[in-house]
């Protein structure tokens, strides 16, 4: 994702802005550029091609992602149709930078979007809004390989959930609102597993090195009588 945002941000500078369709995307020549240089775990690049004789911002889910988390972060600002790097957009390009926009696109994803915009899940807002506690505890959960269903159960506080319309939507709001963008983030990686049968995914997390050198965590206990989040 810290390379797709950079080809973004360099190529708003070298072209003086990167001008939008009416309806607010990306133009295709753009969305190529950034698609064919980028690989997204999870989503498997030959078949959107095959799928589509053109590719629009929505059909490369990771660029249209990551363009919004640069407006959300202020690195790219729209103005009369057209997208364009700040002053701060355009000090991230310096090579040393690369924490910096890390960090940047990292809280934009997690604190200033509305990760349910993208996957249109109806459960609201869950688990997004104690970000937090998931962070710490997939921090002590996720060293080794488990799925997206044992760390849903871990690092979630499933008892904020009121109403599910579907068993398995907890379970897809996980990943596409946590595991999915981490992955993305280089925090954590994943890998296929055999697929078993039922519904479910076929993948399995874990945490990177860079998940310990982005994050840290000050936990106090308050008290014995505290709930275990």
């Amino acid at each position: 994702m810290v390379h797709a945002a950079r080809l973004l941000l360099e190529r708003a500078v070298e072209k003086g802005g990167l001008v939008l369709t009416p309806a607010g995307a990306l133009k295709r020549v753009d969305v190529r550029h950034v698609f064919d240089q980028t690989e997204w775990p999870g989503y498997d690049k030959a078949t959107t091609l095959a799928m589509n004789k053109v590719i629009n911002e929505h059909d490369a889910y990771g660029v249209l992602f990551t363009r919004i988390a640069l407006q959300a972060a202020g690195l790219l600002r729209k103005r009369s149709g057209v997208l364009r790097a700040s002053k701060a957009g355009k000090a991230m390009l310096a090579p040393e930078a690369a924490p910096a926009l890390l960090a940047a696109l990292f809280e934009a994803v997690f604190w200033k979007m509305n990760l349910q915009d993208f996957d249109r899940n109806p459960i609201e807002f869950w688990p997004q809004h104690h970000m937090g506690v998931i962070l710490w505890s997939l921090s002590v959960t996720a060293h080794e390989w488990s799925s997206a269903e044992t760390l849903m159960e871990a690092c979630t506080v499933m008892e904020t959930l009121l109403e599910v319309p579907a068993h398995d939507l907890p379970e897809f709001a996980m990943v596409s609102r946590v595991l999915r963008p981490l992955t993305w983030l280089g925090l954590l990686e994943s890998r296929k597993r055999e697929a078993q049968a039922g519904w479910g995914f076929d993948e399995d997390f874990r945490t990177m090195p860079l998940f310990r050198q982005l994050v840290a965590f000050e936990v106090e206990m308050q008290g014995a009588e505290a709930a275990r989040h």
